[in-house]
């Protein structure tokens, strides 16, 4: 709506995962880092945890995009409530497998891409068919130097049994190499779960660990930043100083509210016809996802401070007023 406005090709704060738009900073660049790494080592597993909205599935997507770029097929679980059957058809269904193994590892005619993207042959096999047949893919993908990475996202509402089960496909392996690497990705209380003692095997063998979390005061300017610029803002549109700590205040430096702050801000700025975003629009945005009307504001800081005393202050002159009221009325 307003980008045209800004001089912006798309929306800078969109909430979807693209990875276009990843921020980095020192930390989490260091912490990606770490899990390429770790899967270039086939390393077994890596984890992810954070709070709810501080970027955890756009570091999934990024994931998916780089190594795409390398020899390694991969696989992303979004929903781990699934039954254990349907979610091993998923993981097969990403990582292309077939009914019968083919020379080729990427299908050249039409009727061998046809047969990759059927999987009506995974209908009706059991847990163990299922197994059986990712045990193979694996195995013949490590015979061609390919690696398998699968990513289970929301991890935090996986079933123990499905997380001891994950635990034993790991076990795959030649003399000298894993055949597949699992990254688990979700909330805080994920990395509560994999401390019961059931779990003490799969915990160990976690050689990756990474916490988002949001960002500081100086990292949410430059993260606002980043997002104009790949959105191609130009410098049409300005920020003055105090809008960028009226997002960190709002936000708590959490990505997905910086998001939505500003995305609500550049409306409330467009209806102004306004280039230059200040605290007052962050604070209209702000009031406007809490779900309260924008209204007449307080803008005076010190009125702001005294609203809590002016409702004693009222009570005080009322009862005086009855107080002198009385008195006047026993002359």
């Amino acid at each position: 709506m307003y980008e045209k406005f800004y001089g912006l090709k798309e929306r800078a704060f969109n909430l979807t995962p693209d990875p276009t738009f990843l921020f980095l900073n020192n930390r989490s660049r260091e912490a990606l880092d770490h899990i390429l790494y770790g899967i270039e080592r086939r390393e077994g597993f890596a984890l992810i945890v954070g709070d709810i909205g501080t970027g955890k599935t756009t570091l999934c997507w990024t994931l998916l995009e780089r190594l795409e770029k390398k020899r390694v097929r991969t696989a992303l679980i979004q929903n781990p409530l699934l039954p254990e059957a349907d979610i091993l058809r998923s993981i097969l269904q990403d990582l292309g497998a077939r009914a019968e193994e083919v020379e080729s590892d990427s299908p050249t005619d039409a009727n061998d891409r046809m047969q990759a993207f059927n999987t009506e042959w995974l209908e009706g096999l059991t847990k163990k068919q299922l197994l059986d047949r990712l045990n193979r893919f694996l195995a013949a993908r490590a015979q061609e130097d390919v690696f398998t990475v699968l990513i289970v996202d929301e991890a935090q509402n996986i079933s123990i049994t499905l997380l001891e089960q994950l635990r034993l496909l790991s076990n795959l392996e030649t003399a000298k190499k894993k055949l597949l690497q699992i990254i688990f990705v979700g909330q805080l209380e994920l990395e509560q779960k994999l401390k019961a003692p059931s779990m003490r095997q799969l915990n160990q063998r976690i050689s990756v660990r990474f916490e988002t979390r949001p960002f500081s005061k100086a990292d949410t300017e430059k993260y606002i930043r980043h997002r104009l610029a790949k959105a191609g803002g130009g410098g049409k549109v300005r920020f003055r100083s105090g809008a960028f700590k009226a997002v960190w205040r709002y936000s708590k430096g959490c990505p997905r509210l910086i998001n939505l702050i500003c995305d609500r801000a550049f409306l409330a700025a467009y209806s102004e016809r306004s280039l230059l975003i200040t605290s007052r629009h962050i604070r209209k945005a702000a009031r406007a996802l809490e779900g309260k009307e924008y209204g007449v504001e307080v803008r005076s800081g010190w009125f702001r401070k005294a609203v809590p005393y002016l409702v004693p202050a009222f009570l005080l002159l009322v009862i005086l007023f009855f107080v002198a009221y009385k008195g006047l009325a026993n002359l």
